[in-house]
């Protein structure tokens, strides 16, 4: 008997203690509504700014942390920057070792919140993130880059909208 009121004793405090957990951001955020800004590109990677814009929109609107707003509206401004697209080989045809067959494309950004866009108050200031996307030459690699576009975006999209709402 002894031994059971022991255990319910045990048992109710490691309870207690999970009582005050709250599943979600521990944190307000410091903005409620972003505007995203044309995305920039300085890679060789071409016509990614539109598709990117699309799916950073997308993404904003599905978060349900952030509202997306326009212009001056906005408690913040997102800007991205396509830095640098690399090329890897990731794999050879077992037929010709020479032939690079399959490849990593490894897209470098940078990301920064501005609370307005004649301000130089950061959130966020020069976030710099990679994202890696696998790509398989057969058609040509101009071509398999081309429809790898609509992913790559997506993932960028995805990777900056965790960063503006998971701030630790």
């Amino acid at each position: 008997m002894r031994t059971l009121a022991l255990i319910g004793a045990i048992a109710s405090l490691i309870l207690s203690g999970c009582a005050t957990y709250q599943l979600g951001e521990p944190t307000e955020l410091p903005y409620q509504s972003v505007s995203i800004a044309p995305p920039r590109n300085f890679s060789t990677l071409p016509q990614i700014e539109g598709p990117l814009n699309a799916a950073l929109r997308h993404s904003l609107q599905r978060s349900g942390a952030l509202s997306l707003a326009s212009g001056s509206s906005a408690d913040a401004i997102l800007e991205i920057t396509v830095l640098e697209a690399r090329r890897e080989i990731a794999a050879v045809s077992p037929q010709d070792v020479g032939r690079g067959r399959k490849f990593e494309l490894i897209i470098d950004l940078e990301l920064n919140l501005k609370q307005s866009a004649a301000s130089e108050i950061f959130f966020i200031e020069g976030r710099k993130f990679s994202v890696k996307q696998d790509i398989f030459s057969d058609s040509g690699q101009v071509d398999a880059e081309y429809q790898a576009i609509p992913e790559i975006s997506r993932q960028i999209a995805e990777r900056a909208t965790e960063l503006l709402v998971d701030l630790w």
